[in-house]
């Protein structure tokens, strides 16, 4: 008989499940979308989700898969994470309008064009069987290009050399960009950036290049430059798509991976067009009269490498709470204290092992104090580091304190603004932008107390928002903030 201890759930970071056993994340991805064959045909390229959905791995997923099917020698892959770059180079975060100016979009366009065009273009040298491998015309174009400053990694420095018009380079007579006279032609940097993309996108070769850009959550709310930067890299990425579908190229894919409540910020007149056509959200589901039809039981048993019906009986069939005086299903009552993103649930079920006993099936004891485990160790943690960039310094270290000192998890606009008066931070944000943030964090849902109606959104867009309250807290959240249940309420929203 097989026990839930025995069950592996998955890393928190994607890139350690690959790390630690790529086979079996391949094996045990769940892949809703059919996403290998979306980008290889250049219909989609953006992926948006809260933290936690998986848009990491969905990239790791499209070059494992393409790996698996066409042999690790014909898939090169770039992965250009800025948390990672932000370490030792300058950031994104950084910039601000003596770089990036609202009312000129052109020069942040063309250093992405360049930027994106030169990792290509280094992927593709690398590629033995590309028309570009070991062209000495091409080696010293890109030895120029990094002579000129136009190749860094750090792409503030990029953007800067193109706003200064300087480190023009000669083009070589390759491909299509050739120039009329015999000798190479001397470009300014925006000019080459167009260049170097002709020259990737002219390439011949029999295999796949795909460059991944990931580490955009570091979001800065009172820093326009940022915003206008992200924009800037969404709309460049769609027109090289579009530029790669019109010439059916079967060589070069490209892909961002965005956060939705950052994306929401990212505003220029075809943003919702290019996030309808061009973009995946990774909904995980919400709020079912039926819990277990929702989907990320499939993700969890698909990783653990059971069905689903054999994951569900690993748990009691209820779990009781107030003592054993009331009950309640086990699947909607552990879906609650999560926020339906792959993450919380392998973190969850992570706590549940911790706190099996080997070889012994589950209790209800051992459920319940695994839910409050993952609250108090998980939850809270998340929701505080996923606030960085988007709430002020001193909204986030009062977050707790103001959550925690709601009178009941059922609350009003009154008793939230409240909270934020305690706290001292009732002038740095007002009670309407704080709310529709914990909303779009999953934080709180909507109540309707006469309908006995509960509306968690989860962190896609704020449309359905109820922006006048009353709100209720998220279960988690509850328990572990040890705020207590309006009377007449209590659990009322567990299935």
């Amino acid at each position: 008989m097989v026990y839930i201890d025995n069950l592996y759930f998955g890393a928190a970071d994607a890139v350690n499940d690959v790390d630690s056993d790529p086979d079996r994340f391949m094996r045990t991805y769940l892949d809703r979308w059919d996403l290998p064959s979306l980008i290889l045909d250049h219909k989609k390229f953006l992926i948006l989700g809260p933290k936690g959905a998986g848009k990491s791995a969905a990239a790791l997923y499209v070059s494992l898969r393409w790996k698996k099917e066409l042999g690790d020698h014909a898939v090169f892959d770039t992965f250009v994470d800025f948390d990672e770059l932000n370490r030792t180079q300058s950031p994104l975060t950084g910039l601000d309008s003596g770089l990036v100016s609202k009312e000129v979009n052109s020069p942040t366009d063309m250093a992405w064009r360049l930027f994106l065009g030169v990792r290509l273009l280094d992927s593709l040298v690398e590629d033995p069987a590309c028309s570009l491998h070991n062209d000495p015309q091409v080696q010293k174009f890109i030895k120029e290009l990094r002579q000129a400053g136009l190749a860094s990694d750090d792409y503030p420095q990029v953007l800067r050399r193109v706003r200064e018009r300087k480190g023009g380079v000669s083009v070589p007579r390759i491909a299509s960009i050739e120039s009329k006279s015999t000798e190479a032609e001397t470009l300014s940097p925006g000019q080459v950036a167009d260049a170097v993309l002709d020259l990737v996108i002219s390439a011949i070769t029999p295999n796949r290049h795909l460059l991944a850009i990931d580490g955009l959550d570091k979001a800065i709310a009172d820093n326009p430059a940022y915003w206008q930067t992200v924009a800037a890299l969404v709309r460049v990425v769609d027109g090289v798509r579009r530029r790669l579908r019109g010439s059916g190229s079967k060589h070069i894919f490209l892909l961002v991976m965005c956060r939705s409540d950052v994306f929401r910020r990212v505003r220029f007149s075809d943003s919702a067009k290019i996030a309808a056509d061009g973009g995946i959200y990774m909904d995980w589901g919400a709020e079912s009269n039926n819990p277990t039809e929702v989907l990320l039981w499939d993700y969890l048993a698909q990783k653990a490498e059971v069905s689903k019906m054999a994951l569900l009986s690993m748990l009691p069939p209820v779990v009781k709470v107030a003592g054993g005086k009331r009950t309640f299903k086990s699947p909607g009552y552990l879906l609650q204290f999560t926020r339906y993103t792959p993450r919380d649930m392998t973190l969850l079920f992570e706590q549940i092992k911790n706190h099996a006993i080997r070889g012994v099936k589950l209790d209800s004891g051992q459920v319940r104090d695994a839910a409050d485990k993952f609250a108090s160790e998980n939850l809270l943690l998340e929701i505080i580091s996923e606030s960085t960039g988007l709430l002020d310094d001193a909204v986030i270290d009062a977050l707790e304190q103001i959550l925690g000192s709601l009178p009941a998890h059922v609350f009003t606009y009154g008793e939230l603004e409240k909270s934020l008066e305690k706290a001292g931070v009732s002038e740095t944000i007002t009670t309407g932008h704080f709310a529709e943030y914990l909303f779009l964090q999953g934080a709180i849902g909507n109540w309707n107390p006469d309908a006995g109606y509960v509306h968690f959104y989860h962190r896609r867009h704020t449309t359905k928002f109820n922006r006048s309250g009353p709100w209720i807290l998220q279960t988690g959240l509850v328990y572990c903030l040890g705020v207590p249940f309006k009377k007449g309420d209590r659990y009322s929203q567990l299935n």
